[in-house]
């Protein structure tokens, strides 16, 4: 009796395994698309979009499809990345009037899903924030006293590289500056000064912020020390001042010495400062749609940014423009955008504007000047 029991015990754990083997397998559908762009991250891109609309047409009736066609399509175009477990490129080709990948991807069939791979990770950090380079500046202090070598800092730069982010500042550039006003003034919410250190360092992002511990007891008369952190962090984009996530995080550690017990703490506050970075930053680059700042200089006059707002109303992949600031004679435009600032830059060269030259080209935003 109890052999028999043990028998259909084991024939019901191997049809779970298997039933959950089978639901696995089916949450992911491998599909080999085509994709169109001027460059090869557009193809990309445009290649994902098209996996993903491959797999909806296998789960979608057709009629539901055709009845909600713009609905769906809104939604792919937003949000593919996100559907999307991992990729292959099987083929490149590039011609005179731009780029054709020929990529396999493995599609996620539940679109909430938030898995991401170390694999997606670089594919997303090359192909969609192209491997910024980042400074990370979070000073710390253990009550009043700073401490040397920041730990908090070190773990969050130790996670970045870690994911994938290769072009992390060394510590040693930024040494002179971790603990002057400046920093203070990004912490607040200074752009002009995130603007002028990126400038300075030649970065992408910055990840600013301040580090505390302070002495928690002795644990139990034990002679083990505990300390408690608190790691506060901003990442700020560089070229806009944009801030783009902020955060704080609390973590304790313990050891026989208080400083040791100090650096643990901020080292645990640090890792957990540094995992929700790197997750807003993929969050980012998994969107085909950003935010690219158009500065103007010399429009002598307003009527001259209203014709510029005209043209950009035209290019692909443009969704909206707004005119944030207009003042003697220069304008800041925001401009919602599913291409990158590169594109956007060749795009504006072919517009019938008299005068406009583009003067800068970075990470998130585009410098042009109107001269006539």
């Amino acid at each position: 009796m109890v052999s028999e029991l043990k028998q259909k015990f084991m024939m019901l754990l191997v049809i779970m395994l298997l039933t959950g083997l089978l639901a696995s397998t089916a949450m992911a559908k491998e599909v080999s698309v085509q994709g169109f762009g001027l460059n090869r991250e557009e193809a990309i891109n445009d290649a994902l979009r098209n996996a993903v609309e491959q797999t909806v047409g296998t789960l979608v009736s057709a009629e539901t499809l055709v009845k909600n066609m713009r609905m769906v399509k809104d939604e792919i175009y937003t949000n593919s990345k996100g559907y999307v477990n991992g990729f292959e490129i099987l083929s490149e080709n590039r011609s005179f009037d731009g780029t054709t990948v020929t990529i396999k991807a493995n599609v996620d069939t539940t679109p909430n899903s938030a898995l991401v791979s170390q694999l997606q990770r670089l594919n997303l950090i090359k192909h969609s924030l192209q491997d910024p380079r980042i400074a990370v500046i979070i000073p710390e202090f253990h009550l009043t006293a700073r401490i040397p070598d920041p730990a908090g800092e070190t773990a969050v730069i130790r996670k970045l590289t870690e994911a994938g982010f290769s072009r992390v500042v060394d510590p040693q550039q930024i040494q002179a500056i971790r603990y002057t006003n400046v920093i203070k003034s990004l912490t607040r919410g200074e752009t002009s000064e995130a603007i002028a250190l990126a400038t300075s360092y030649n970065v992408d992002y910055l990840l600013v912020g301040e580090a505390f511990s302070e002495y928690a007891g002795n644990i139990g008369n034990s002679g083990m020390h505990s300390c408690r952190a608190r790691v506060e962090a901003k990442l700020i984009k560089a070229d806009t001042g944009e801030i783009v996530a902020a955060q704080g995080f609390h973590a304790g550690g313990a050891d026989i010495t208080e400083f040791t017990a100090a650096k643990k703490a901020l080292n645990n506050a640090g890792e957990l400062m540094g995992d929700y970075m790197i997750e807003k930053l993929l969050a980012y680059a998994g969107s085909t749609e950003t935010g690219i700042q158009l500065t103007v200089f010399h429009a002598t006059s307003f009527s001259k940014i209203s014709l510029l707002i005209k043209e950009l109303e035209h290019i692909k992949g443009v969704k909206k423009a707004y005119i944030r600031d207009y003042n003697n004679g220069t304008a800041k435009i925001d401009l919602d955008y599913t291409g990158t600032p590169l594109t956007l830059a060749n795009a504006l060269k072919q517009i019938s504007l008299p005068g406009l030259a583009i003067t800068a080209v970075s990470n998130s935003a585009i410098h042009v000047s109107i001269v006539y």
